[in-house]
Formats: structure tokens, sequence, C-alpha cells
């Protein structure tokens, strides 16, 4: 039985996953931050940004284990009108949305087991158009590419997916939700008629690494409270 990897277990939905997963799976987590003290378990725990690409690929040799999934929680935001954003802005945020998914997968992918699955975070921006998000959703948008051509590439060995969420409540998303008026007033742009939670969005994430999705490949999943396809107002 191979490990999962974890990466981005420190935030909102790293640790929703770790809970879901940690009695029934060997788990390495994985965080670029120091642990909080919340992050409870025998678990292996690394402190890794993998934006850095030579001790991303250090500690990728040091796996002596087969990898049987890999949730990729991890992301950054940054929101401007595309005339203030530039190529500077795009290449940072594309190296911490897609690049540096890219280059660990390319190091590691090897090391995956029969029947494994990887999990990625797109978002809502990728699939609908809203104001000063170019930067996010190009990336985003390149990373649901991504997840069906590997999904095709690998096809059965191992599975890809993506999640594509709408706004919620995590330490990403602090900065636009931390006001409880202004976080009310955009859940209610939501059919749902509130923000996501980390655990509505790690119990599809659990779920899809797990070998209960076992015939579920080269998806992208719209987890939005209907804010993508419904219109209920």
């Amino acid at each position: 039985m191979g490990k999962i990897l974890v990466i981005g277990a420190n935030g909102s939905v790293g640790k929703s996953c770790v809970n879901n997963l940690k009695d029934d799976n060997d788990l390495v987590l994985i965080s670029r931050s120091e642990f909080d003290s919340d992050v409870e378990g025998n678990f292996e725990k690394n402190v890794l940004d993998i934006n850095d690409y030579t001790n991303t690929e250090s500690f990728i040799k040091s796996i002596n284990y087969e990898i049987s999934g890999i949730i990729f929680a991890i992301g950054s935001i940054n929101l401007k009108p595309f005339s203030s954003t530039s190529v500077d802005d795009f290449k940072k945020i594309m190296d911490d949305n897609f690049y540096n998914i890219v280059h660990f997968l390319n190091h590691c992918i090897t090391k995956m087991s029969d029947s494994s699955s990887v999990v990625f975070f797109s978002s809502i921006a990728a699939v609908r158009g809203f104001k000063n998000h170019t930067a996010i959703s190009s990336a985003k948008s390149a990373l649901i590419g991504l997840s069906n051509s590997l999904a095709a590439d690998y096809a059965p060995k191992i599975r890809f997916n993506t999640i594509s969420p709408s706004l919620s409540f995590s330490k990403m998303s602090n900065f636009m939700v931390s006001n409880e008026k202004v976080a009310e007033g955009i859940g209610k742009l939501h059919p749902m008629s509130r923000l996501g939670t980390g655990d509505d969005i790690g119990n599809l994430a659990s779920f899809l690494v797990s070998k209960k999705s076992s015939w579920i490949t080269g998806q992208n999943f719209q987890l939005d409270g209907g804010r993508s396809t419904l219109i209920t107002k």
C-alpha cells in the first residue's frame, strides 16, 4: 500500500483531507510553513515550499515508497485589473499555481503506484469570467488542461481530477472574507446562499484520491454552491 501526499496540509482544505484520510491511509504531509498545533497525528511532516525546485528535487529523491495519491491543496491569489497586472505578476501566479505542480509531478510520476490518484485545485474563475481575475484565471485554466491531458496520458494507471471551488473560508482568502458582512454578501451570490468551507472542498478531494472513485478520471468538478451553473435570482 502506497502513501498519500497532502501538499498544503496546513491549510483548511489540507487539514480536512488529513482528518478524512488519516484512519485508513498512510499520509505524508507537506507545508511551506511550520505546522499548526491542530495538525496532530503520527504522520511524516515536511516543511517544504515546492516553489523551491532544488529542495523539492532532494525531497522527491529521498522517497523510498510508492505514492498512491497526491492532493495539491496549494496556490495563491492575485486580483488586479488587467491594466495593472504585469508580466511578472502573471509569471508569479503561474509559478504558485501551475509550474510548481508541473515540476513536482515531473520528478515523482515514476514513483506513483498502479491505481493511484492525483487531485488538483482550479477555480470557478477558470470556467466563468470575473473582473480583475485575469492572472489567476489563466493559471487555473492551465491546470484543468494539464489534468485532462495527464489523465489521457496515464490511464488506466493514474487518475487525474480537478476541483474548481468558488470562494471559501480559508487562510488564503482571509483578506476577502474576514469581514463578516462582506462574506455574507458574497455568500448570497451563490444559490446555496453561503461561502464554502474547507470541509466542503476537502470531502470531495478525499473521495477523489480514494479507491472509492476508481472510475473517475479527467474530470473537473465545479464545487461552487451552484454559482457557475444556476440562476436563482
